[in-house]
């Protein structure tokens, strides 16, 4: 009995000499596990942060893609507007979008949704935004001209899809960082469960550091959470600030185009704008406002020519600044009233700092119905209208007809095929006598152009000159004409018919080029002609806008290496006679408009005028438009040297000239329909 009491001592013994070790290993065991815990902790809440900073990044980056993105769209919308030619902040924007797009992709926050998203099956981001980006390029190289459909197609791209999808980026970055902050939470309520219970039964001092080191990272999520909250107002309030930039011209606060365009749009779609018209409403000559006033004089102007537009139409009608000195009116009042209340806007100079500025507007307009064009050929057939009223003298209304577009698209025509008319020879160059009104004599001939079109026919200048100036084809088309008539004149000099003398015009353009005095001594040299038997005829508007005093050197150089300078058309432009003394001009010619009504005593008192004023000047002067003898005697009587008219011989080709010549050159020539009858 006693051997078995000591054992059971000894097993005692054992159980309470071995609880300690048990405890302490359990303690150990606990503690390790509390320790794991602690560290899992630790590295989840510190991994949780830093994809809190990488999503609140890459949520930025998306942010910033957006602003990028409206920034490209909105610089393509001013370039086009104001045929701004340096590219290189737009460039840089560009490179900065594709940048920015480039860390949004290699963010370490992926998903398959977002992968997806950018690189997805069907037209996903990646694709919309290399198509973005490559039309911007290509907008950035395109001259001006060529821009208006590349910022459409910008646009396109940008509002069709492009937009929502980056907005979509954003959206998907804060719904995976929601998503992997709720599993966080999930693990951290686990692991605080065994915390607690083991820290309770072991460990109670290892809870708290654990506690409060979630307890941080709880407040640190939230601020971050707090703050993308307050980013993304922020961002909303710039989205809709952005918004009304795109929409409304920055000067005027005027709806612009792009809001016009969609006005037009929304109201074709929704079958709101019913029977109503478009006007669109030109400054004339704003240019010179700017030129003499200066640009904040300009600007405010515009500014209150935009508000006395406004106050012309109802609150339910849209004004709109679409550029430059041009505004649109969309209004359902009857047209007739409308433009005459607009007019009458007009009649009094605007206050302007002080200052009273009168300016005046050309008017083109359409009517629209439900059944109408779609809005931007409306826009186009408005501009149509309004390029016709300016182009007609200014302060004019112009209602839209086929008749203009067709009118438009023959000059577009004409502007192609005259390139290929002035290499190939078909501006030739007509010739009209000048003749001494003292003796009869044949005093010269002026040098007219005629196009002998392959399909067309015959043209005169007044139809194909305007397309000439719009190609930008003057100068080629004058040394041309001046080629091919000095070659004229000396087959008639050596064949002995008429030593010649021609006149030559040159229109503004021609005079103000640069290189316009080697070309022409080029020509002439070649020719074989003296200078003696060459005269240049320029206009009076060549000589109050000559570019950058090109023309008035050209013309003194000319002078100086012996050509004869003539002013044409005189009494019908407005040159200042300070021009006519500091030019060396050697004669002056009278516009038809004189001539045709004499001997009446009006017209009479202004022809004597200007001839004793040429006279005073030292200058001689060719009467135009003398058709009858009565004209040219009464013209001799008064000091006029030289007349030219269908009374002496109409404009004729080379050949008809030439016999022309072998009858009258040596013979006194007297004014009468005979002469004009001459074939």
């Amino acid at each position: 009995m006693l051997a078995t009491r000591n054992q059971a001592e000894q097993a005692t013994s054992r159980l309470f000499l071995r609880k300690p070790d048990r405890l302490w290993l359990h303690y150990c065991f606990a503690l390790v596990i509390v320790l794991c815990l602690i560290i899992a902790t630790y590295v989840l809440n510190r991994g949780m942060v830093e994809r809190g900073l990488v999503a609140a990044n890459g949520i930025a980056k998306s942010n910033e893609h957006i602003l990028l993105g409206q920034d490209i769209v909105t610089m393509s919308d001013d370039m086009v507007v104001t045929d701004e030619t340096d590219t290189a902040t737009f460039n840089k924007t560009v490179l900065r979008f594709e940048t920015v797009y480039a860390d949004i992709v290699g963010t370490q926050i992926r998903s398959d949704t977002l992968n997806d998203h950018f690189f997805g099956q069907g037209e996903n981001l990646n694709q919309n935004l290399r198509a973005f980006v490559a039309t911007a390029m290509q907008f950035s190289d395109a001259p001006p001209e060529n821009r208006q459909d590349l910022n459409i197609r910008l646009n396109r791209i940008y509002n069709s899809g492009l937009q929502t999808q980056l907005r979509l980026t954003t959206k998907l970055l804060a719904q995976q960082i929601a998503g992997e902050a709720a599993h966080f939470m999930t693990l951290q309520r686990a692991m605080l469960a065994a915390s607690a219970v083991l820290i309770v039964a072991e460990a109670l001092f290892i809870f708290l550091p654990a506690q409060r080191s979630v307890q941080s990272s709880l407040r640190a999520m939230r601020q971050t959470t707090n703050e993308l909250r307050a980013s993304q107002s922020q961002l909303e309030k710039m989205n809709a600030q952005l918004e009304h930039t795109v929409r409304h011209n920055h000067l005027t606060g005027l709806p612009n185009r792009k809001s016009l365009t969609a006005y037009l749009m929304d109201g074709a779609s929704s079958k709101k704008i019913g029977q109503c018209s478009l006007l669109l409403v030109g400054l004339d000559d704003f240019k010179s406002v700017n030129d003499m006033m200066g640009h904040d004089y300009g600007d405010a102007l515009l500014i209150a020519v935009g508000q006395a537009l406004k106050s012309c139409i109802d609150h339910e009608d849209l004004a709109a600044h679409v550029g430059g000195d041009e505004f649109a009116i969309v209004s359902r009042e009857a047209t007739p009233h409308l433009i005459q209340r607009i007019m009458t806007s007009f009649d009094d100079p605007f206050e302007i700092k002080g200052r009273r500025i009168p300016i005046h507007a050309s008017i083109g307009y359409i009517e629209i119905s439900d059944c109408a064009k779609a809005p931007l050929d409306i826009l186009a057939d408005a501009e149509i209208a309004l390029q016709f009223a300016k182009n007609n003298g200014g302060g004019r209304v112009q209602a839209f007809t086929q008749h203009l577009r067709d009118d438009l698209s023959m000059m577009q025509q004409l502007q192609l095929d005259l390139t290929d008319a002035i290499r190939n020879g078909e501006i030739e160059p007509w010739f009209q006598p000048q003749v001494r009104l003292a003796d009869g004599r044949l005093h010269g001939a002026e040098v007219l152009a005629r196009w002998r079109h392959p399909t067309r026919g015959l043209l005169t200048p007044d139809v194909f000159l305007p397309a000439a100036e719009r190609a930008g084809l003057m100068i080629d088309l004058d040394h041309a004409i001046w080629r091919s008539a000095m070659d004229h004149a000396k087959d008639w000099e050596v064949s002995d018919v008429w030593r010649p003398v021609i006149s030559l015009n040159a229109a503004p353009d021609t005079i103000s080029d640069p290189h316009m005095l080697e070309r022409f001594l080029l020509t002439l040299q070649r020719s074989g002609l003296d200078a003696d038997q060459v005269i240049v005829e320029v206009l009076e508007t060549t000589l109050i806008n000559g570019k950058d005093d090109i023309a008035a050197i050209n013309i003194d150089s000319l002078a100086d290496c012996g050509i004869a300078l003539e002013l044409d058309d005189f009494g019908t432009g407005y040159a200042s006679l300070s021009k006519l003394t500091q030019l060396p001009l050697a004669g002056i010619k009278l516009d038809r408009s004189l001539v045709a009504p004499l001997p009446d005593q009006a017209a009479d008192s202004v022809v004597r005028a200007i001839l004793a004023l040429a006279t005073e000047l030292g200058l001689h002067v060719i009467a135009e438009g003398v058709e009858e003898d009565e004209q040219a005697a009464h013209l001799s009587a008064r000091g006029c040297g030289v007349g030219q008219g269908y009374g002496f011989g109409k404009p004729m080709p080379a050949g008809e000239f030439t016999r022309w010549l072998q009858i009258h050159a040596k013979t006194q020539l007297q004014a009468g329909p005979d002469m004009a009858r001459f074939a």
